[in-house]
């Protein structure tokens, strides 16, 4: 599922992201404080397909140079506008679904 992940937001394609999450997903992004933002917290699969599309229609965020860890974990370069970060996406829990239900976002 991780790799569904990523290419999605390689893509920057918002649907596709979205349908890697369920429902009732949590997809939580704490690296943009580092780059001059806020923390994202993002509830629902609809809301992660919205959330993504506002901020790709914007430009922001670039990943660069994905590496896939493991089933649910990989590393990123991403970037909020500035500086590119290291960063780690894990996927920390699935529904019964098989999708996932909680995602983090975090300085690698």
């Amino acid at each position: 599922m991780i790799e569904n992940v990523i290419n999605a937001m390689a893509a920057k394609d918002y649907a596709a992201l979205a349908a890697c999450f369920s429902e009732d997903c949590k997809f939580i992004d704490y690296c943009p404080p580092h780059d001059g933002g806020t923390d994202s917290y993002v509830y629902g699969r609809e809301n992660v397909e919205l959330f993504y599309r506002s901020r790709w229609v914007a430009g922001v965020p670039k990943i660069a140079e994905p590496v896939i860890e493991n089933k649910d974990r990989a590393t990123v370069f991403i970037s909020y506008g500035g500086q590119y970060l290291y960063a780690r996406i894990s996927i920390e829990e699935y529904g019964g679904d098989g999708l996932i239900k909680k995602a983090i976002v975090h300085l690698a």
